[in-house]
């Protein structure tokens, strides 16, 4: 195996996607005088601030305790990183709100409409990579595939201090029957 597999391999091939989808809308953005390239170049570079966030904060959390400076733990490191990115996402929204507003008093005609629709629809896939890239199909998939016959419960008599047990034991089985039925967890 080489130095990167799995989920750091595929955090370094959507980053240099992204990167590279990046400059194109940026300056397709430009050329064709669009804002809605622009801000999607802008959303193309959040997701490329937190995928190096991603990969540099997956490293520092592997990383072993080193010494009793170290007492807070690295793995707070994955949770700083994604505060600071819905920070930078948050100020990215706002700067778009205002574009949009001011586009509004002042509209501007579009120069290479064709040009726009191609680089945006590629953005879509480039999206959509991403997403089939990095979805979980463990989940997915189980609640596609059919459900087996399950048994009758068995019947617990309750006895002499059995009564809260067998309480409990309704109450688990209704939980979980509920989560298998609705794919939802409590």
């Amino acid at each position: 195996m080489g130095r990167y597999s799995g989920k750091t391999c595929r955090l370094i091939f959507m980053l240099v996607l992204t990167a590279g989808f990046f400059v194109a809308e940026l300056v397709s953005g430009y050329l064709g005088n669009s804002i809605a390239l622009v801000s999607d170049s802008f959303n193309m570079l959040s997701d490329l601030i937190s995928l190096c966030v991603g990969i540099a904060t997956g490293r520092i959390a592997r990383r072993a305790r080193r010494g009793p400076a170290a007492t807070y733990g690295y793995g707070r490191a994955e949770a700083v990183g994604a505060l600071s990115n819905a920070v930078f996402l948050t100020a990215l929204c706002f700067t778009i709100l205002v574009e949009a507003v001011l586009r509004l008093a002042r509209p501007e005609p579009i120069d290479g409409p064709a040009l726009v629709l191609i680089v945006g629809a590629l953005g879509l896939a480039v999206n959509l990579v991403g997403l089939l890239i990095f979805q979980d199909w463990g989940s997915c998939c189980s609640r596609l595939q059919p459900r087996a016959a399950t048994p009758e419960p068995l019947q617990v008599v309750p006895g002499p201090g059995r009564e809260e047990a067998a309480v409990v034991e309704c109450q688990e089985a209704a939980e979980a029957e509920f989560i298998h039925n609705t794919g939802l967890f409590l």
